[in-house]
C-alpha cells in the first residue's frame, strides 16, 4: 500500500441553530461570564526554509546520477507525450499512470487494507503524507491536508468524493462518514488546492474513493471473513462479498456486501459497563455497466451503508495532563449518550460517449448523509438547569439530529487521448444541497440519564440550503515531447439561504430568522510539467481554492454589531514536485516542497459583552514543508516503502478578541513531522502457493487543539505517538489467509481534545483514543 478540541453538536456549520459552544455563550452569560486573564506571550516565528531547501537539495542529489543514467535523446518520429509507468489514477477526470499527474498525492489499494485489518479511515490515515484526523467521536470526523484547518466548527476544507460524484456537505463540518473498503478499488488522497476541478471544500485537498466496476469479461468474485481480538477490549469481526455477473457481452452487473463488527476498548465505571465503544456497520452496493455501442457507455451504481456506535472512544483527562480521571480506558457519560447513528446513500448515473472530435461524460449523483449523536453536556450546563429548576445533581444532555440530502450534475467534453499538442477539458457543474437540523437541550436525571419531565430547555430546528453553479476547463499545449503547460480556471456562483426557529429558557423565548447569502469565485491552476526522461518527471503548480461562506445566526440581539454573513475564504498554493522510476524500475520516488498562503480564514469568535457566537473572516495563515515517499524492491519479491512529510502551519496574524491565537501559533491538529515505514516480503512455497510477511512503523507527531476562545484556557498538547504492525500469510490464484498484528506495542496515541466545560475551556477533557493493540486474522477467497 502506497503506502482534536472543543465539542460541536452542531449539525450543519451554516444551519440557523447556534452551536454547543453559542449555547455555552449564553449560558456564561446567565452564570456571569469568567473574566480573562492577560494574554500569553505570541509565540516564536520561527521559518524552516532550511528544511526545504535541504529537502530539494537532496531529491536532487538522489536523482541526478539516475537522470544521466536514463535521458535518451527523444525519437523525433514519436508524437506522444511521455508516460511513467505507475499506478493507474483518475485524479484529473482521466485515467493515467499517477507517476505523471503533477499533484503530490498517495494511493492506498483496498485490497491491503482488508487483508491487514484497516476498515476505517483511522485505521490508514497516518500513512499517508500529509493527512490527520480530528476525530471527536459521536460520528464526527474533520480531514485536515497540509495542516489547513482553524478548528472543527468551520466548514470543511477537504473535499470527498466518490468516483466523480462529490460527497457529503459543503458546509457541514463533519460530513466525512467511513466507507467500508468492501467495494472500493483504491483511494486517492491529492494534497493542495483542487478547486478547478472540484470546487467548494477541497482547498486543501481531496479524497477520492474510487470503486470497484462491473466487467462484461468475465465472471468472478470474492467472499472475505475476518476476525480480531483487541487489548483491554473485545472480540470484532467482519464478512465481505462481491460478485459480477456478465449479462451479455456488453453488460454487465457487480453486487457487493458486508456486515461488520468493531471492537469496543473503553469502559464506563458510573454505568458499569465494558466496552462501550463497540459498533457495526452493514452496507452493500449494486453498479451496472451497459457497452451499448463501442462509442457510448452506461454505468449506474447504488450504494447504502449504516453504521453504529455505542459511544465513543474518548476517555477522561484531567486538564491540560494526562492524568486520568477514572482509568486510562475510562471515560463517564450519561446514559443513552456519546452515541452516534450513521446512514450513507449514494446514486449516480455516469454516461460516457465519443464524439470523435470530442469525449462527452455526465455524472449525475444524490447522496443522504444522516447523523443521530446525542451528547453528555453535563459538565456545561449542570449548573445552569439547577439554577433553572432548583434541582441539584442534574445532568443535560442535547438530542443532536442532522439530515444532508445532495444532488449535483456535473457534464464535460475533453479533447481525445491521441497524443495531440493541444488538449483541453470544458464543463459545467451544479449542485443543490438541503440539510436540516435539530437540537434540543435536556436536563435529565444525572445518574439513569431518565426523563424527569422537566420540558425542553432549548429547541432548534435550522433547515439551509446551498446551491452552486460553476463552468470550469483546462488546457494543456505540449511544447516538445518532454514539455508541457497546463492551465486550468473555474468560476463559481454559491446561493446560500438559513431559517431558523428557536425556542426555551436558554433561547429566552421563541424567535425565528432567515437570511440568504451569495458569492461568486474565481479559481485557477498553473501547472508546467517536464519529462527529464522516459521515467522521470518534474513540475510546478500554482493553485487556488477556495470554500463556501456563510450567515451567522446571532440569538441575543447585540444591535448590528456583528456582520450578518461571511464570506468564502481563499489559499495560494506553490508546489515544486518530482516523481519518477529508476534503477531499472526498482526504485520510484515521488517528493514535494510546498508553500500555501491562506487569507481571510473563516474564524469562530465569541462576543465578550453577549457571550453571542459568530463567524468573521480574519487573520491569516501560512503552510509550508516537504513530503517525500519512496518504493524500493531492492531483490525480486521484497519491497521497502517509506513516506515522511513536514508540514508548518501557522498563523500569520493575530486573530481578533474572540478567539485567542498569536502569530505563529500552530494551526489546530497539524504535526510538523509524520512517517511511516513498511517492508512486505512475498516468497515460493509449494504446490503454486506464496508465502508473505510484512511489518511497519507509524510516528504521528505532537498537535494541539482548537484555538479557545481566551488566554484562561489553554490549548490541549496532544502528544506524539509511533506504532507498529505485522503481518504474515499464505497467498495463492484463489485463496488469501493473513495473520495481522496492529498497534503492536499497544501505544496510547490520541486523535482529538474536547474539554468536558464548553463555556470556560478549564475543565477535565476527553481524549480520542486509537485503537489498542489488535490481534487478527483475515481470509479471503476469489473464484
Amino acid at each position: 500500500m502506497g503506502n482534536c478540541c472543543r465539542s460541536k453538536t452542531r449539525s450543519h456549520r451554516n444551519d440557523r441553530r447556534p452551536s454547543p459552544t453559542q449555547l455555552c455563550s449564553w449560558g456564561r452569560t446567565m452564570m456571569k461570564r469568567i473574566n480573562h486573564q492577560p494574554k500569553a506571550t505570541p509565540l516564536s516565528r520561527a521559518m524552516h526554509k532550511a528544511l526545504a531547501g535541504t529537502a530539494a537539495l537532496a531529491l536532487l542529489a538522489l536523482a541526478q546520477p539516475v537522470f544521466a543514467q536514463d535521458a535518451t535523446p527523444a525519437d523525433a518520429s514519436t508524437q506522444k507525450a511521455k508516460t511513467l509507468q505507475g499506478v493507474t489514477v483518475t485524479a484529473e477526470k482521466k485515467s493515467e499512470s499517477e507517476l505523471n499527474v503533477p499533484i503530490s498525492m498517495t494511493v492506498v489499494e483496498a485490497a491491503t487494507m482488508l487483508n491487514t485489518g484497516m476498515s476505517q479511515l483511522n485505521d490508514y490515515y497516518a500513512k499517508v503524507p500529509g493527512l490527520s484526523v480530528n476525530d471527536r467521536g459521536s460520528g464526527r470526523t474533520t480531514l485536515v491536508l497540509r495542516g489547513i484547518t482553524a478548528g472543527s466548527e468551520n466548514n470543511p476544507t477537504v473535499g470527498v468524493s466518490i468516483d466523480d460524484a462529490p460527497f457529503g456537505s459543503s458546509t457541514n463540518d463533519y460530513s466525512i462518514s467511513d466507507i467500508d473498503p468492501f467495494d472500493i478499488d483504491h483511494i486517492e488522497v491529492l494534497r493542495g488546492p483542487q478547486g478547478t476541478l472540484y470546487g467548494a471544500s477541497s482547498m486543501g485537498g481531496l479524497i477520492k474513493f474510487v470503486m470497484a466496476q462491473p466487467d462484461p469479461d468475465s465472471f468472478h468474485g470474492h467472499v472475505q471473513a475476518d476476525v480480531s481480538s483487541t487489548e483491554h477490549g473485545d472480540m470484532g469481526h467482519a464478512v465481505r462479498a462481491s460478485i459480477n455477473i456478465p449479462l451479455r457481452a456488453d453488460m454487465a452487473v457487480r453486487v457487493s456486501a458486508f456486515d461488520r463488527q468493531d471492537a469496543g476498548y473503553v469502559d464506563d465505571p458510573m454505568q458499569h459497563k465494558h466496552n462501550v465503544n463497540s459498533g457495526d456497520g452493514k452496507g452493500g452496493r449494486i453498479s451496472y455497466l451497459w457497452n451499448v455501442t463501442d462509442a457510448f457507455s452506461i454505468r449506474a451504481s447504488a450504494l447504502a451503508q449504516n453504521s453504529h456506535t455505542d459511544s465513543s472512544a474518548r476517555v477522561d483527562m484531567q486538564q491540560n495532563s494526562y492524568t486520568p480521571v477514572f482509568g486510562p480506558y475510562d471515560h463517564v457519560r450519561l446514559p443513552g449518550t456519546d452515541m452516534s447513528n450513521t446512514k450513507v446513500r449514494m446514486y449516480t448515473v455516469e454516461m460516457d460517449g465519443k464524439l470523435g472530435w470530442a469525449d462527452l461524460t455526465s455524472v449525475s449523483s444524490y447522496n443522504q448523509y444522516s447523523l443521530v449523536g446525542p451528547q453528555d453536556v453535563s459538565g456545561t450546563f449542570g449548573g445552569i438547569a439547577g439554577m433553572i429548576y432548583g434541582i441539584p445533581g442534574l445532568g443535560v444532555k442535547i438530542v443532536n439530529n442532522s439530515d444532508t440530502g445532495k444532488f449535483s450534475q456535473e457534464l464535460r467534453l475533453a479533447s481525445p487521448d491521441d497524443g495531440r499538442a493541444l488538449s483541453w477539458l470544458a464543463g459545467g457543474f451544479f449542485t443543490r444541497e438541503h440539510t436540516t437540523g435539530f437540537q434540543q437541550v435536556l436536563a435529565v436525571n444525572g445518574v439513569t440519564g431518565a426523563d424527569e419531565g422537566l420540558g425542553s430547555m432549548y429547541d432548534g430546528t435550522s433547515p439551509s440550503t446551498f446551491k452552486e453553479m460553476a463552468a470550469f476547463g483546462n488546457v494543456t499545449y505540449r511544447f516538445t515531447d518532454a514539455f508541457d503547460v497546463q492551465l486550468g480556471g473555474r468560476f463559481s456562483s454559491v446561493k446560500q439561504h438559513f431559517s431558523s426557529a428557536f425556542s426555551g429558557p436558554l433561547n429566552g423565548g421563541d424567535s425565528s430568522d432567515s437570511e440568504s447569502a451569495s458569492d461568486k469565485v474565481w479559481t485557477y491552476s498553473f501547472s508546467p510539467r517536464y519529462h527529464i526522461s522516459n521515467d522521470v518527471m518534474t513540475y510546478f503548480r500554482v493553485a487556488t481554492g477556495y470554500r463556501a461562506g456563510g450567515a451567522n445566526a446571532l440569538l441575543l440581539d447585540d444591535q448590528g454589531k456583528f456582520p450578518s454573513q461571511y464570506k468564502s475564504d481563499s489559499l495560494t498554493s506553490y508546489e515544486w514536485g518530482l516523481k519518477g522510476d529508476f534503477a531499472d524500475h526498482t526504485l520510484t520516488l515521488t517528493g514535494s516542497l510546498f508553500y500555501i498562503d491562506w487569507t481571510d480564514i473563516q474564524l469562530s469568535e465569541v462576543s465578550q459583552d453577549s457571550g453571542n457566537t459568530y463567524f468573521v473572516n480574519a487573520g491569516s495563515a501560512k503552510s509550508q514543508g516537504a513530503e517525500l515517499a519512496l518504493s524500493w524492491r531492492p531483490v525480486r519479491g521484497l519491497t521497502l516503502a517509506a513516506n515522511t512529510a513536514y508540514t508548518e502551519a501557522v498563523l500569520t496574524k493575530d486573530t481578533p478578541d474572540g478567539t485567542y491565537g498569536k502569530s505563529g501559533d500552530r494551526l489546530p491538529y497539524s504535526p510538523k513531522w509524520s512517517g511511516n515505514l513498511t517492508a512486505d516480503y512475498v516468497f515460493p512455497l509449494v504446490n503454486g502457493l506464496d508465502g508473505n510477511v510484512g511489518g511497519g512503523v507509524t510516528y504521528v507527531g505532537e498537535r494541539e487543539s482548537n484555538f479557545t476562545s481566551s488566554a484562561a484556557a489553554q490549548r490541549f498538547a496532544l502528544r506524539s505517538y509511533t506504532t507498529g504492525e505485522i503481518h504474515a500469510g499464505v497467498q495463492s490464484d484463489a485463496w488469501n489467509v493473513s495473520l495481522y498484528v496492529k498497534n503492536l506495542t499497544d501505544a496510547r496515541g490520541y486523535l482529538s481534545a474536547t474539554p468536558q466545560n464548553n463555556t470556560t475551556g478549564v475543565s477535565s477533557y476527553g481524549l480520542l483514543l486509537i485503537q489498542p493493540r489488535t490481534v487478527g486474522v483475515s481470509a479471503t477467497y476469489n473464484f
